[in-house]
C-alpha cells in the first residue's frame, strides 16, 4: 500500500487530498482545502499547512500543481501571471526539502486534463482536451493516454488566447479569455461596472444574475461568449474527439457552460463541434491530478491508462 499526496496549489485556495494506491486502483482517504498562501513566505506556509493536514500519516510522495508555465526538466516555474512569487522556484523541490517527501510539480492544467482523463469525465476516449475554469483557465490535451506539452511545456494555456475586447489580462495582454471569465475578474468586472468598492466573487455574481440583476447577466453573456470564442479557437486548431470543461466555474452550468455550448452551436462553421461534456470531478480535479502525477513518478511510468478510482 502507497499513500499519495496531492496538493493542488490554486490561485484562491490550496486543496490537500490523501489517496491509498493499491495495484493501480486508488482509494480516498481525506481532503482539506486553505486559502492559497502567498508572497515570499508561501512556501514555508504551505509545508505547514501540508503537516497539518498529513498529521501522523506519512505521504510515500506527492504531486504539486503549478498555476503557469514549467520547466519539466528543472522543475522551475517560468512565469505565473497570477502567482508572481513562484517565478523562478522548483515549488516541489521547495515543498520537499520542508517536509522530506520526494514530489513532482505538474502543471494545473494539465494535471486536472490527467484526472478527469483517467477517472472522471473522459475516460475510455483516445482524444481528449479538458479545460479548468477557475481563478485562472488551463487546459491540455490528452491524446493516447499521453499529454501533448508542446516544444516549449506551455500547450493548453487556452486562458490566454485572445477572445476580444480591451480587458487588461494578469499576463500582460488585453482581451485574454481569462481576462474576461477567470473566477476573480467575474467579480471585479461586476463590482467595477457597478461603482462599488467591494471584492465579488463569481459566485456572487451568479447569484444576483439568478436574481435578475441585469449588470450581473450582461457581465456573464460577455464572459461565456468569450468562451464559446475560445471553444470554436480549440476546434479549429486542434479538433479534439472530447472536449471535458472541469473548475470551480463549472459548477454553474446554466450560467456559463451551457451558455458558452449553446454559441460554440451556434456560432460553428467550418468547426466539428465534438461533445462537450461537463467534468466529473469537481472541483478536486487539480488535486487529483497531483496525485496521479505522484504515482506515476514512483512507477516510472509516464502513460496515464491504467489507474482506476474506487
Amino acid at each position: 500500500m502507497t499513500l499519495l499526496l496531492g496538493v493542488d496549489n490554486g490561485g484562491t485556495r490550496v486543496k490537500l487530498l490523501l489517496a491509498r494506491e493499491m495495484e493501480g486502483r486508488l482509494e480516498h482517504v481525506r481532503t482539506a482545502d486553505a486559502p492559497t498562501p502567498r508572497g515570499p513566505s508561501a512556501m514555508d506556509e504551505l509545508a505547514a499547512l501540508t503537516r497539518t493536514f498529513l498529521a501522523d500519516d506519512r505521504a510515500d510522495a506527492f504531486g504539486l500543481t503549478v498555476a503557469g508555465i514549467l520547466d519539466e526538466a528543472s522543475g522551475l516555474v517560468a512565469t505565473s501571471a497570477n502567482m508572481r512569487w513562484l517565478e523562478g522556484l522548483a515549488p516541489a523541490r521547495e515543498l520537499s526539502d520542508r517536509l522530506g517527501i520526494p514530489g513532482e510539480a505538474v502543471q494545473d492544467g494539465v494535471a486536472t486534463a490527467i484526472a478527469e482523463a483517467v477517472l472522471g469525465a473522459g475516460r475510455g476516449a483516445d482524444d481528449v482536451f479538458v479545460l479548468a475554469l477557475g481563478t485562472g483557465i488551463a487546459g491540455a490535451h490528452v491524446v493516447d493516454g499521453s499529454v501533448r506539452k508542446g516544444a516549449h511545456g506551455g500547450a493548453g494555456e487556452i486562458g490566454h488566447i485572445a477572445t476580444g475586447g480591451g480587458e487588461k489580462c494578469t499576463c500582460g495582454q488585453s482581451g485574454c479569455l481569462e481576462s474576461l471569465l477567470g473566477g476573480t475578474r467575474l467579480g471585479a468586472r461586476w463590482d467595477r461596472a457597478r461603482g462599488v468598492d467591494a471584492q465579488s466573487t463569481a459566485l456572487d455574481v451568479v447569484l444576483a444574475a439568478e436574481r435578475g440583476d441585469g449588470t450581473a447577466r450582461a457581465i456573464l453573456d460577455e464572459a461565456t461568449t468569450a468562451l464559446a470564442n475560445g471553444l470554436l479557437s480549440l476546434m479549429a486548431m486542434i479538433d479534439p474527439g472530447v472536449i471535458v470543461i472541469g473548475g470551480g466555474l463549472s459548477n454553474s452550468p446554466a450560467w456559463i457552460i451551457d451558455p458558452a455550448i449553446e454559441k460554440a452551436h451556434r456560432r460553428a462553421t467550418f468547426h466539428a463541434v465534438p461533445p462537450i461534456i461537463r467534468a466529473q470531478l469537481g472541483s478536486w480535479a487539480g488535486a487529483w491530478g497531483a496525485v496521479l502525477t505522484a504515482a506515476h513518478s514512483r512507477s516510472g511510468e509516464r502513460r496515464l491508462e491504467r489507474t482506476e478510482l474506487v
